[in-house]
């Protein structure tokens, strides 16, 4: 039986001692933002998505009547939209209003000119042409297919 002996130190390797580095690297905190609403997600994306210059004067561009013809834009695609709905093809008119819709949509989509947020993202920033396009199919879209004609719907005539 070999008695309890208590563990002996390590022989030193070397004579000198050993150096120990030690690397800090300091970051700056990263600020944590609340959770955003879906409104406030959206006011902070529609300026990097299109300027207000352009939207202003797209949704003027479809509004204001055009000399010779008196409507504008997104009236003049409104009443295209009701005069095809009111003859009983109200399927044929929200065809009409989705194919223009999606024709827009696609336009959009399509790569164009690229901004750089804040936060290092590449958005597709929209042109005049784009924007105008929105503001054409979202009026004529709204008063052509969306907007009863109350008269029409009650007598069966349209006012």
């Amino acid at each position: 039986m070999t008695p309890w002996l208590p563990p002996q130190p390590p022989a030193p390797r070397d004579s000198q001692p050993q150096k120990i580095e030690l690397h800090v690297t300091l970051h700056h905190p990263v600020p944590v933002e609340p959770d955003l609403t879906v409104w406030q997600r959206i006011a902070r994306a529609i300026p990097y998505r299109v300027s207000p210059l352009i939207a202003v004067t797209a949704v003027a561009a479809a509004v204001i009547p055009i000399p010779g013809v008196g409507y504008g834009a997104g009236r003049i695609w409104g009443s295209c939209l009701d005069t095809v709905g009111s003859d009983g093809r109200y399927v044929m008119s929200h065809v009409a209003a989705a194919v223009a819709a999606a024709v827009v949509v696609a336009r959009i989509h399509r790569p164009c000119r690229l901004r750089t947020t804040l936060m290092g993202d590449s958005v597709r920033r929209l042109t005049w042409f784009d924007a105008w396009g929105v503001a054409v199919t979202v009026i004529g879209g709204t008063w052509g297919v969306l907007v009863p004609d109350v008269v029409a719907g009650m007598t069966g005539v349209r006012a």
